[in-house]
């Protein structure tokens, strides 16, 4: 009986541990998908997310191109207060442009959200510090580990506004990037957003799009999506419709 005294003191600090994380009064699930903008908000600590979804995106013309992308999957996890570590693949892509076939593998990233303040307050904010990892495949992949740094936010007024500054370094070039948006309730469990987002490549010019979408709340750990974009100039794709799911566990 001696040798069992260390394993019951085991099994009640985990049992007092679980008693206290499902404890947590977290609210329904708040996701990274499917605007551009992600949110500041980092999962509860011993909490994991996995987000997943298709895209597809077309141009038109002569020298148009179409471009599908499956699972596009975001996992993540709260390992310590207000901190959040994410490990995001796009997966497979199917692209055609002006006649001429890509396929493969993209590139996957690693980063860390580091939630600078409480959600109970009406602005929120959050900073991420992330990495590309080069998996991908000859011709689609950067070879390369590019640096990312954002910032997310949320404003809760009169209505609920949304955005994200972001700086990528594909290629050795710098890129910016940034969106402002605004959430809606549509009806019980039910909402939608609609965002800018302009994307501004050093040594080329920008390309501004307009993203919407319809979010369902099946459970409190249970979202799926669809969503869509317009391009606004010609060096942004002319439309783009997708379809996501997200879970907490």
């Amino acid at each position: 009986m001696a040798i069992l005294k260390p394993v019951f003191a085991v099994l009640l600090i985990l049992l007092a541990g679980s008693k206290t994380l499902f404890a947590q009064d977290i609210g329904p699930i708040n996701t990274e998908r499917p605007s551009f903008s992600s949110s500041p908000l980092a999962l509860p600590t011993g909490f994991w997310q996995i987000e997943a979804g298709y895209d597809y995106s077309r141009t038109l013309g002569s020298d148009g191109s179409k471009e599908h992308t499956l699972p596009d999957t975001l996992l993540r996890f709260g390992f310590y207060q207000r901190l959040e570590a994410q490990l995001k693949w796009s997966g497979y892509t199917w692209k055609n442009s002006s006649g001429s076939e890509t396929n493969g593998v993209k590139d996957g990233s690693l980063g860390v959200k580091w939630q600078l303040n409480s959600e109970d307050t009406s602005f929120v904010a959050a900073i991420f510090a992330g990495v590309s990892l080069p998996v991908g495949d000859s011709g689609i992949s950067s070879d390369d580990y590019d640096p990312e740094l954002a910032l997310f936010w949320t404003y809760a007024g009169r209505l609920d506004w949304f955005g994200t500054a972001k700086l990528t370094e594909p290629g050795k070039q710098y890129k910016l990037e940034n969106a402002i948006g605004v959430n809606l309730t549509l009806a019980h469990n039910t909402g939608a957003y609609v965002e800018y987002e302009g994307s501004f490549p050093e040594g080329q010019g920008p390309s501004h799009e307009v993203n919407f979408g319809v979010t369902w709340l099946l459970t409190d750990d249970l979202q799926v999506d669809v969503n869509g974009s317009l391009g606004l100039n010609s060096r942004a794709s002319d439309y783009g419709l997708g379809t996501g799911i997200a879970y907490r566990f």
